[in-house]
């Protein structure tokens, strides 16, 4: 038996000679080697090699904790060993079956193989024993004869039990054992209440940050959920305490594919740190593996200082209180987070509201104004019904034509230009304008375009109204309800919105072959709205992952959450608070939306903005010509004469909007550098401005 082969190809083929010589002289009748490598047995076995020198045999380490020589290139190199044992016909022979190795526990003193053991009546080391040989491992044995005894009764494995102790091979530590217990359905499942929202039900969540003295027992809980209250907005979780009833705020979904993978990615790294022979040599291996120094790690490392301290092993203990300080020294210069993933509320349902008892909008009412404080958004499913979406789209359809490219506002808050830049957004829009409960000269609202006398009617008076749509019945169905449930509802539940006074006008918009509208705050510059309100119009097939259009939000302190423009759904949330975005949509989306003003700061803006241009309003046609000298600046078929030639015809606050959008600080500084400017300077400005996607 040669143990240990060198790694010197030359040198193992020197010393195998010298065992093949044993042969020849008939000293011995078989070869064997141990903790070899899957390229050292291809070298001993390649087809130039008579095959009565291979190795007849090779010694293993074989334990439910490790199946394998410690000296493999990697977890491929081990499934190659495996397979050149099997199809080369070399006898595997398996050692320390019932050592600890790196595991610090014993496998006979592992509760899983106890547990398995006591359902199949017998003993964990008859249990081994036949494992050993079901893998197709000879088992080297090294106990008292009393024991061997029991290893003549023939116990028979399923292959799935097989297939779950060697399974353990990727677990250092007893405590990650229990995640295989559901696999194996060795504890009963959690009974789930089958409800709206059911993807989550079942899942394994983990309670964070509660603050309270019985809360702050339950941090670090996990559970399997049950079901959700609206009546209070908690989940009900099945912990270790008891079920419980916790906001979604402290709860976070646990990836269980991941995390397992995770631990046994841990377990297999401190498996090659306790391999490498020395302190020093296993403390230079972690610092050049720094990427693989996780939370698990730390646990895993933990966890097997435990054990080793209750079994008494003091060498043992000291490396690895050496390394575990080592451990805590790299994850807190990378400053990791936990890789969780947050547990969103699920959508309220609002049909029961519009459909069911007064009882029934109440408790909507509650729970939006619940969420609205605790989170900063609400979603409400079926707060339109299908039907009444599927005829408010097709009454929206008749002027499909109509609708404009969508721009932002481009320049100071008093003076600017709304441009197209479709880089930002590239979502088409039609503003319909009407039925405001407060005067536009009080101006709590901006008018989107003309004012009707009465009615619903499209702010631009070009567009004819078709008769059979005239006054926009189902649009204005769907917008009585939205604004009776924000106005006389949420405003006097709402502590934010107790001022709130006006909507906007409302803008429907249509988003198609990729039109997207990028990260934004709806109220960057405290212009008075303090909420949106969005209802999506889409009907036909529900809404898949591939259609694309979600709504992304970014709730302050957590990863971004998207929503899907469901048939019906309302969403409403902080417009001054919460940044969104709407992901490139690969299938016609339509959604009607508009904003809620808050008096007091209304007012506030209003005097702001009048200070500031001397109560003088930028007229729609001096935006216009703005917007128009802008293209022709950016067009090729302008020169530098024809720019200054136009610049000079415009009227003082026209050319106030053009110097902010260039960059200059008023009117006549925009004119001199106008004047300044040559083919290069122009070709240049044409560039930065199409990179910023202006049109």
């Amino acid at each position: 038996m040669l143990h240990r082969p060198p790694n010197s190809d030359d040198l193992l083929e020197e010393v195998w000679a010298v065992l093949e010589a044993e042969v020849h002289a008939g000293r011995t009748r078989c070869l064997g080697a141990s903790n070899i490598t899957a390229a050292q047995l291809e070298a001993l076995t390649r087809p130039s090699r008579k095959q009565e020198l291979w190795p007849a045999l090779v010694q293993l380490k074989c334990s439910p904790f490790h199946q394998g020589g410690y000296f493999v290139d990697s977890p491929s190199g081990l499934t190659s060993l495996w397979h050149q044992l099997r199809t080369k016909r070399v006898v595997p022979v398996g050692i320390s079956l019932f050592n600890p190795l790196h595991s610090c526990v014993s496998p006979l003193e592992e509760p899983l193989i106890s547990a398995w053991a006591e359902d199949l009546g017998c003993s964990s080391a008859e249990l081994l024993a036949h494992w050993c040989r079901s893998a197709g491992v000879c088992p080297l044995l090294r106990c008292a004869p009393h024991h061997a005894v029991t290893f003549r009764r023939e116990v028979h494995l399923r292959p799935p039990l097989v297939a779950a102790l060697s399974s353990l091979a990727c677990l250092t530590e007893t405590s990650f054992c229990p995640a295989l217990r559901d696999d194996l359905a060795l504890r009963k499942s959690c009974k789930r209440t089958a409800q709206r929202g059911d993807s989550l039900y079942g899942r394994l969540a983990e309670v964070h940050s509660l603050k309270s003295q019985e809360g702050q027992l339950l941090n670090g809980q996990r559970g399997r959920i049950l079901s959700f209250e609206e009546e209070t907005g908690r989940w009900q979780v099945d912990l270790l305490a008891g079920s419980r009833k916790i906001r979604g705020a402290n709860l976070a979904l646990i990836d269980e594919g991941a995390a397992a993978a995770t631990a046994e990615s841990a377990g297999a790294f401190l498996k090659e740190l306790l391999s490498t022979g020395g302190s020093d040599a296993m403390l230079q291996l972690l610092a050049g593996r720094r990427s693989d120094v996780t939370w698990a790690l730390l646990e895993t490392v933990s966890a097997n200082l435990e054990n080793a301290q209750a079994c008494g092993h003091q060498r043992k203990q000291q490396v690895l209180q050496r390394l575990l300080a080592e451990v805590k020294k790299v994850l807190a210069s990378q400053q990791p987070t936990p890789q969780t993933v947050p547990l969103p509320m699920p959508p309220l349902d609002a049909s029961a509201a519009w459909q069911g008892p007064a009882a029934a909008s109440r408790r909507l009412l509650h729970a939006v104004s619940c969420l609205l404080e605790a989170q900063g958004y609400a979603i409400c499913d079926n707060f339109a019904s299908p039907e009444d979406v599927r005829l408010l789209a097709a009454e929206l359809a008749a002027y499909d034509q109509d609708f404009e490219t969508a721009k932002i506002w481009v320049g100071k808050q008093a003076s600017g230009a709304q441009l197209s830049v479709p880089t930002v957004r590239s979502d088409r829009i039609f503003w319909v304008c009407g039925e405001h409960r407060t005067p536009a000269r009080e101006m709590l609202w901006d008018s989107a375009g003309k004012q009707p006398t009465a009615g619903l009617a499209p702010c631009r008076p070009e567009v004819v109204m078709e008769k059979t749509t005239h006054g926009f019945p189902r649009l204005r169905a769907t917008m009585n309800r939205v604004d009776d449930f924000v106005l006389h509802g949420l405003a006097k539940h709402v502590s934010r919105l107790s001022g709130l006074a006006e909507r906007s006008d409302a803008m429907v918009s249509i988003y198609d072959g990729g039109a997207r509208f990028q990260k934004h705050v709806d109220n960057p510059n405290k212009d008075g709205r303090v909420l949106t309100s969005i209802v999506y119009l889409n009907s036909g097939e529900p809404w898949g992952a591939d259609d694309g259009g979600q709504l992304r939000m970014f709730p302050e302190g957590e990863p971004p959450l998207e929503f899907a423009p469901e048939t019906g759904r309302l969403v409403l949330f902080w417009a001054d608070r919460l940044p969104h975005e709407v992901l490139p949509a690969k299938r016609r989306r339509m959604a009607l939306t508009y904003w809620w003003f808050d008096r007091t700061e209304r007012e506030a803006k209003v005097q702001e903005l009048a200070d500031e241009v001397g109560n003088q309003r930028l007229k729609v046609s001096e935006e216009s010509l703005a917007q128009d000298f802008i293209a022709f600046m950016l067009s090729d078929k302008s020169s530098p004469a024809e720019i200054v030639q136009k610049a000079h015809t415009l009227p003082a606050k026209a050319l106030s909007t053009v110097a902010t959008v260039v960059g200059a600080a008023d009117g006549q500084e925009a004119l001199e550098g106008i004047g300044r400017l040559t083919e290069s300077d122009l070709s240049r400005l044409r560039g930065s401005m199409g990179k910023m996607g202006l049109q």
